[in-house]
């Protein structure tokens, strides 16, 4: 298929209606997908449809960092007159979290350049220049994101405007829609059930204060259930890693951004079987203009109308050989799900209503509007004919409508929902049908570098901030004949909660506490311990040395397990631990494994022929006695052997085992080692005995012996273990049929593979003869 799925499209909330039933139109919505919609908001691709034709029979308070907020930034100093006069309370000279900055003085007031002190700002814009400005939020633009497939947008509409400059836009959406009697509706066969799920990775980048790059990612999953005999596409279709690039411009004026005025280029790429054809370039330009009655009412009313014209030259039908498909059905079903679609003129017109919320207009809501209108400008295509299917009553034109509600939830962060409603679908020879309904959900977030500057209203008294002396303990740890215990545990009960570990030399540092006695415990890491008090003096280290009588012996404990099979039996196995290092590896055929080990936190891995491992994490206390714990080992998925299967009392070949005189045929290689392989993924079959019958030519009994043999000496050159294997010849004691023809000759020559010990319980495998000619 032809694009790469790189657009997962989690989105989030936003919300659309696609539905008006479906018109008499021919077809369904003009798909974008492989478009570029260089900014004008790029076609979702999930236009809401019309409902396609009927067929024949079988047929997306602060000051602007780099903006002259004309404060000097300078805090004024207390008034003390001591040492400590000058030094700020830390938490002043922390900035907040946010990474904002602060600007204070001491008459609680904003200091400007020319040293007039300025008020906190007002509610719209956030100070400075752009105090009453409704699309400035502390200092910043208000944060948006692009649209579903171009730049700074809605849905399918590109705002004229391009945001803050250095803002980057990251969105993901998804769209969805299923449908039947969607192309196909047949009295004899029944209809169609179409589902298509597509998604889309979009980014944004404003370098410059009146341009806009973007990028994005789409892909799509189409899937069209009917019973239509012959059929010639696939069920499903992907359409996998379309890429589209845009540049866009735009200039806001009237009142400081009433008005916008600007353009979009747009290129898209679209991946073909063997990567980029270079045939399957789509190119598109379209004229954006947006009006924002905020800038024209002094309530500033959030209401604003927007207005795409443009062009879009699509040749994505290069992207496959139609005449390969001869079926209409099946072509227009290929057609609408790899977003085929012609050159034509796009036409978007929205209306949004951009709300601010909270004390700060810190959260957003943008319930929006949007009609959009797909005019085909290519010559009619007879290949996309369906004789028979209704006229639309505008044959060139793709119209659906979209509802959606967008949320800012936090800084940067938007999740909207939206619904697709289709309206009219074009005549199949000019566009693919309109899905009556599309769901939209998507997840944006914008990210503005510039720094929000919070005004603070500050006292202007500055005290003198309180010191406290307190004093140290610095200390070692040590064992009864002085050497140094590294890794002690050292805590100070009743002062705080924090253990303290020591050094490669024993020696710690403690906090700094109130002057007076202070209790010191100290525990190595073999568990014996120690306690001693220190008496703690204002602004010095008091030195302590802590004795732990046999602190460096290690104490053991035990480590004990059974390994069982999933049918609780015990099973042979090999345990080897692997941290905090590796161990000789240990195996018992009973699987009961006992170690004695140090104290500790461990990690091993178990295994057992025909089992997965298992990997098992314990920790060794002090004094642990053997307390044995039952695993269960899951056995190892069996490799796929289709032509060799088993039952408790017999294996069972589908191809015959075939010799060369007493030694086996070239051609017996793909079975035997079809044969071993079941063998070593199902230990279950514990002894298995490889009887070889033959006709009465010769020496038959000799022949069956040497040919049983070979068998066995080949499972066993293949890893099957001697033990689990008996070779016997039968000779010609037990035919099946006549010797005197060679039909007969041919049925006595045979291999049988007999079940002698079996430990599984009850088996799947067929039942009945299971010899093997």
């Amino acid at each position: 298929m032809r694009r790469s799925a790189l657009s997962l499209a989690l989105a989030g909330l936003c919300v659309g209606i696609p539905s008006t039933a479906r018109a008499t139109a021919a077809a369904q919505p003009a798909d974008d997908d492989g478009s570029l919609d260089a900014g004008a908001a790029p076609d979702p691709g999930t236009p809401g449809d019309a409902g396609p034709p009927s067929l024949p029979d079988e047929g997306t308070g602060a000051i602007p960092t780099g903006e002259d907020d004309g404060s000097d930034g300078s805090a004024a100093e207390g008034d003390g007159g001591d040492e400590f006069a000058d030094t700020p309370d830390e938490s002043a000279l922390e900035g907040p979290a946010d990474g904002s900055v602060d600007i204070f003085s001491a008459e609680g007031d904003v200091s400007s350049e020319d040293g007039a002190s300025g008020s906190v700002s007002s509610d719209l814009g956030g100070g400075g220049e752009h105090d009453g400005d409704p699309g400035y939020i502390a200092g910043r633009r208000e944060p948006a994101v692009n649209s579903l497939r171009g730049g700074l947008g809605l849905y399918n509409t590109t705002l004229a405007d391009v945001g803050g400059q250095h803002t980057v836009r990251f969105r993901l959406h998804t769209d969805f829609f299923k449908k039947s009697a969607f192309i196909y509706d047949s009295s004899e066969f029944g209809v169609d059930t179409n589902t298509r799920f597509r998604g889309s990775v979009n980014l944004g980048y404003s370098p410059l204060k009146f341009g806009e790059i973007y990028f994005a990612i789409n892909s799509s999953s189409n899937r069209n259930e009917r019973d239509q005999p012959d059929r010639q596409d696939p069920a499903t279709h992907l359409a996998l890693g379309d890429m589209e690039f845009g540049i866009k411009g735009a200039h806001r004026f009237v009142k400081g951004g009433a008005v916008g005025l600007g353009g979009q280029l747009g290129l898209g790429i679209i991946q073909g079987a063997g990567g980029i054809s270079n045939t399957a370039v789509n190119f598109n330009f379209d004229v954006l203009f947006t009006l924002d009655i905020r800038y024209l009412t002094a309530s500033h009313f959030p209401f604003r109308f927007t207005t795409n014209i443009g062009w879009l030259l699509d040749n994505s039908i290069n992207v496959q050989d139609w005449e390969r498909l001869p079926d209409l059905t099946s072509r227009e079903v290929a057609r609408f799900a790899l977003g085929v679609n012609h050159s034509r003129v796009r036409m978007r017109y929205a209306i949004d209503f951009p709300f601010r919320l909270g004390k700060e207009r810190q959260f957003g809501l943008d319930p929006i509007v949007e009609l959009a209108w797909d005019v085909s400008t290519q010559e009619e295509l007879a290949l996309f004919g369906q004789p028979g299917a209704q006229d639309s009553p505008l044959p060139r034109s793709n119209t659906w409508g979209t509802l959606g509600l967008r949320a800012n939830l936090y800084r940067g962060l938007h999740l909207d929902a939206a619904v697709d409603v289709g309206m009219v679908s074009p005549n199949f020879e000019y566009g693919p049908p309109t899905p009556p309904w599309q769901m939209i959900l998507g997840l944006g977030w914008s990210f503005d570098p510039k720094p929000v500057i919070k005004e603070v209203e500050v006292a202007a008294e500055s005290t003198t901030p309180e010191v406290t002396l307190e004093g140290r303990v610095v200390g070692q740890v040590v064992d009864e004949s002085g050497n140094p215990i590294p890794d002690a545990r050292v805590t100070f009960p009743g002062l705080t909660t924090t253990t303290i570990l020591t050094d490669a030399g024993g020696g710690f540092t403690s906090f700094r506490f109130p002057a007076g006695l202070v209790t010191v415990n100290a525990a190595s890491p073999s568990g014996a311990a120690a306690s001693a008090d220190v008496e703690v003096i204002d602004a010095q280290d008091s030195e302590l040395t802590i004795t732990i009588e046999g602190g460096l012996v290690t104490p053991t404990g035990q480590f004990q397990r059974n390994f069982v099979d999933e049918q609780n039996n015990p099973i042979a196995v090999t345990f080897a631990i692997t941290a905090p290092s590796e161990y000789e590896p240990v195996g018992d055929a009973s699987g009961n494994i006992l170690l004695d080990l140090p104290v500790g936190e461990y990690s091993g891995v178990a295994s057992s022929e025909g089992f997965e491992d298992l990997r098992v994490n314990f920790t060794i206390n002090a004094g642990d006695e053997g307390s044995p714990v039952t695993l269960t080992m899951k056995r190892a998925t069996p490799v796929e052997t289709p032509n060799v299967s088993g039952s408790s009392r017999r294996i069972r070949l589908k191809r015959s085992i075939r010799y060369n005189g007493d030694g086996l045929s070239d051609k017996s290689d793909a079975i035997l080692d079809e044969l071993a392989t079941f063998l070593k993924a199902h230990p279950e079959y514990a002894k298995v005995e490889i009887g070889v019958h033959t006709d009465d030519r010769g020496n038959p009994a000799k022949r069956s012996s040497a040919r049983a043999d070979a068998v066995r000496d080949a499972l066993v050159g293949k890893g099957v273990s001697s033990d689990r294997l008996v070779a016997k010849g039968y000779g010609d004691r037990n035919p099946v049929a006549v010797n005197m023809t060679a039909t007969g000759r041919a049925k006595n020559n045979r291999t049988a593979l007999k079940v002698v010990s079996y430990t599984g319980g009850s088996s799947g495998g067929s039942s009945g003869d299971d010899d093997s000619e």
